[in-house]
């Protein structure tokens, strides 16, 4: 470095001691944590700078031609936005973390909501504080129960099961009509005659 990038760096240092950015276009939440914090202004802005290169890199890839880049490009166009979106408001909606998306994030419940006899709603896969734990399909039949509900069964996935009761196909009847009469036939063809009178004038 020259003398005059180091007088340069020096004058910056100290111009920003003196006057250090406000970020106003920021969450004053974000701003205020440590630098060393996960969640910091510092280690969020290095993950969008890092996600934007992933974006681009699947760009070129798209245009390439290889199979699944676009999706690929919007997925870390999408995980962009809701870093920005975290900076602005301070509330983090990702499911993943990291410059490579390589943290999952645990979501956690911070206020509950509740069905009309009082059972609170809840999520499986989210921490809640008042069990201190992750929500699963077993504690939710327990409370379930507790409520005077009937219990639930789910798949491996955690999704509800549902029985599904197949329709009954009303079957065609085989009986064979009975013969009609002469006397019926022969008011049959004078309704036909009458009809194609009717329909004639």
């Amino acid at each position: 470095m020259s003398d005059k990038e180091d007088r340069l760096a020096k004058a910056r240092e100290a111009r920003f001691a003196k006057n250090p950015p406000q970020y106003k276009m920021y969450a004053a939440e974000v701003v205020a944590l440590p630098d060393d914090h996960d969640f910091s202004m510092k280690n969020v802005r290095q993950w969008i700078k890092e996600a934007k290169a992933h974006k681009q890199a699947e760009h070129r890839s798209h245009v390439a031609g290889v199979k699944g880049a676009l999706a690929r490009r919007e997925t870390w166009n999408a995980y962009v936005g809701q870093l920005e979106s975290y900076l602005r408001t301070g509330a983090y909606c990702s499911l993943f973390a990291g410059g490579d998306m390589e943290k999952h994030v645990q979501k956690i419940c911070i206020a509950m909501a509740y069905y009309p006899n009082g059972k609170p709603k809840r999520e499986f896969g989210v921490f809640y504080n008042d069990y201190r734990c992750v929500w699963t399909p077993e504690l939710e039949n327990e409370e379930r129960e507790s409520y005077g509900m009937k219990p639930l069964k789910f798949t491996k996935d955690g999704n509800i099961l549902v029985n599904r009761t197949s329709k009954t196909t009303k079957k065609k009847s085989t009986k064979k009509r009975k013969p009609m009469t002469e006397a019926q036939k022969a008011a049959f063809v004078e309704r036909m005659r009458k009809a194609r009178e009717k329909k004639d004038k």
